[in-house]
């Protein structure tokens, strides 16, 4: 089986993934359900992920990934490090290329939206989980950066949950 490129993300309802200091604590009141993280985890073989992103999941002070391959797509070195996390400096096109080809697994792009939006204008993302989430942040960082590429998704399917949470699955183009 090919190796699929997804994204799983949680938005507010007015379409942020993080508020004006980029946070992400506004989450914790929906921590309590299980949205089927874990399961997703199962299928992937690899993280990708930006610096930004990569940043704030380090300064937690525990690793989430750490029995996963994790590349962090950025524009400068990085000094430390966990084991499982590598570098990319590289070209973004020759990247997807290399993981098509030799990735175990399906690839989670797990954001931000610089990095959704650079593996969306690629083409690259095949399937999307949206996770809108029941609060209005009124500003923060937008889920989808501008693009001159626009693209359409089917939807699979949707799933509401107790708490008011919808997940809104996705194939891509």
């Amino acid at each position: 089986m090919a190796t699929g490129f997804r994204a799983y993300i949680a938005a507010s309802l007015d379409g942020y993934i993080a508020d004006a200091d980029g946070s992400i604590a506004w989450l914790k009141p929906f921590d309590a359900i299980d949205y089927g993280f874990d399961e997703f985890m199962e299928h992937m073989g690899t993280v990708v992920m930006g610096r930004t992103t990569y940043e704030h999941l380090h300064a937690m002070g525990h690793w989430p990934h750490s029995d996963k391959r994790c590349i962090v797509v950025t524009s400068r070195s990085m000094e430390t490090a966990p084991d499982n996390v590598e570098p990319w400096l590289g070209d973004l096109a020759q990247l997807v290329a290399e993981l098509k080809a030799s990735t175990d697994g399906d690839v989670w792009v797990a954001g931000g939206a610089k990095a959704l939006r650079a593996f969306m204008d690629l083409g690259a993302i095949d399937h999307f989980d949206l996770f809108i989430m029941p609060v209005l942040l009124g500003r923060g960082r937008r889920l989808f950066e501008p693009s001159e590429r626009g693209g359409r998704m089917t939807l699979l399917g949707a799933k509401t949950y107790i708490n008011g949470v919808v997940r809104l699955s996705y194939v891509v183009g």
